[in-house]
């Protein structure tokens, strides 16, 4: 076939889809020889992948089995959280090369590498993944997945790592309400002290300030006004004592001037002798005395002298009387005098005066300034004992006062006593309440009735490998192949830059004639 001419159209019809059909049936057969064999090669390399098995095991979050209004657990974790805490203590080198060494995991690698690489490879070969939906989109549960080349030992891998997370988990909670525990009862032992410090202080408070409390206030108020009642009482008791004193003292005096009255009218009688008047058979009889009327005016003046003053008429009166009366008796004295009369005998004349009236009022008079005397002691003891009286009273009386005015600071005092008592016994009881629950939570937690990791889904000995995939695979080499060996025919028809078919010449060129293909030997 001759060479053709360049097409004025440049590129584009020189790529056409006919163009591009022609130049791949022409190479057909190296198409499909291409094929055959990078396919049989990709076959041939597919089926010589080890195979990679994969176990999985889906452990669910236990809800606690004893009811939270009843038991509250004092483990508040969530489930990423948790996984995050135990995946350390799962996945640490030392489980992990535990694991390999009993099942005897990676043994050509393991004659290789280091431990750190066989870990790195497990940890590699190993996941763990949150699974959704279980309970409203929260996490409820994980999947432990492993691969590798033997399918029961990925199956007791799974299984294995598994119950180190259950184990880990139940230890891990059971840790953590133990410290919870241990953290209250220190918590709580420090509280109890501070309690006891409290009512310590409050109890000294109260003994060094008994009877000035806010809580005592009515009764201070009561003995108060009692203490002030008896003040009163004892004031009336102690006046009407001093004027009784008075009275006594005015009958004592009375008594003592009427004494000394009778005592000096005793010694005139002893001085100059009773009369005697002559009887007919010549006896001589004593003649009655009768006592001095002086004596009776300065009784009366003495008694009014102690109820009024000295200017008073009835003063004046008695003493005008006085007077004459002594004047009178001065008289008769000198007539007595003048006439001789006849003296008896001194035993006689002792006899008359023992006799005499002067002698009975005596006694009498003796007898009352006695008893008016020890009235007087007695009134003076008693006021002296009620003026005691009325200094104590009046002391108890200040006493409550200062008690009932020092009342306001105490409240406030008092107050702040109570403030600090009631927060700390608050205190107290709220860490008692929450240290019994922790026991309770803490008991739950070791006889594995909370929240904990349970296997839903154990694992399977798998059947079937995950890796490689062998039909994608076989599939994707055929199309390797095929695109290989379409791409290396049009590059041979690209290089040899030969003349298709009309419909790569240019629009309006025409077409005189068609020359068929001549076969050399037939062929």
């Amino acid at each position: 076939m001759p060479t053709k001419p360049q097409p004025k159209s440049g590129v584009a019809g020189r790529y056409a889809p006919l163009s591009i059909a022609r130049m791949i049936w022409k190479r057909r057969n190296l198409v499909g020889i291409c094929t055959l064999v990078m396919t049989a090669a990709g076959l041939i390399y597919v089926h010589s992948l080890p195979k990679i098995y994969r176990s999985d095991a889906v452990l669910l979050v236990d809800a606690q089995k004893i009811p939270e209004k009843f038991v509250t657990s004092t483990v508040q974790t969530t489930l990423p959280d948790s996984l995050n805490a135990i995946s350390q203590q799962v996945l640490s080198s030392d489980q992990l090369l535990s694991i390999v060494k009993e099942l005897n995991l990676y043994a050509k690698v393991r004659l290789e590498k280091p431990s750190e690489e066989i870990v790195k490879l497990m940890r590699n070969d190993l996941s763990i993944k949150v699974e959704r939906g279980f309970a409203d989109g929260k996490a409820g549960a994980f999947r432990i997945s492993y691969e590798g080349p033997d399918a029961e030992a990925d199956a007791k891998v799974v299984s294995r790592i598994a119950d180190l997370f259950i184990r880990e988990n139940s230890r891990n909670r059971e840790q953590r309400a133990e410290g919870t525990t241990e953290f209250l009862d220190s918590q709580l032992e420090q509280a109890k002290k501070n309690l006891d410090e409290q009512e310590a202080a409050l109890g000294v408070f109260k003994s060094q300030h008994m009877g000035q409390l806010p809580e005592q206030e009515a009764s201070l108020l009561s003995s108060q006004a009692l203490a002030q009642s008896q003040v009163q009482a004892n004031e009336e008791a102690l006046n009407r004592t001093q004027q009784n004193r008075t009275v006594m003292e005015t009958t004592l005096r009375l008594a003592e001037n009427a004494k000394a009255a009778l005592e000096r009218s005793i010694a005139q009688q002893k001085q100059v002798g009773p009369a005697v008047v002559a009887t007919p058979g010549g006896d001589a009889v004593a003649a009655k005395t009768e006592p001095l009327a002086s004596d009776k005016l300065r009784g009366q003046l003495d008694s009014l002298r102690a109820r009024y003053y000295d200017g008073h008429p009835e003063v004046r009166r008695v003493e005008a009387e006085l007077e004459q009366a002594l004047a009178a008796e001065a008289r008769a004295e000198q007539n007595r005098q003048s006439q001789p009369v006849k003296r008896v005998a001194t035993a006689a004349v002792a006899s008359v005066i023992e006799n005499s009236p002067y002698s009975t009022e005596l006694k009498i008079e003796t007898e009352r300034a006695a008893t008016a005397k020890a009235q007087l002691d007695t009134l003076d003891q008693e006021i002296k004992a009620r003026v005691a009286d009325r200094e104590r009273l009046q002391g108890t009386v200040i006493q409550y006062q200062h008690r009932v005015e020092s009342l306001p600071m105490r409240e406030q005092q008092m107050a702040g006593l109570m403030r600090d008592y009631e927060t700390s016994k608050a205190n107290y009881h709220s860490l008692l309440d929450k240290k019994m629950s922790a026991e309770m939570s803490r008991d739950m937690e070791r006889k594995n009735q909370s929240e904990g990791f349970a296997i839903a889904d154990p694992a399977h000995v798998p059947n079937l490998p995950v890796r490689p995939r062998t039909a994608m695979l076989d599939l994707a080499s055929l199309l390797g192949a095929l695109a290989l060996g379409l791409l290396l025919a049009l590059g041979l028809e690209i290089r040899k830059d030969t003349f298709l078919g009309e419909w790569e010449l240019p629009a309006g060129v025409p077409v005189l004639g068609r020359i068929p293909r001549v076969m050399n030997g037939g062929a």
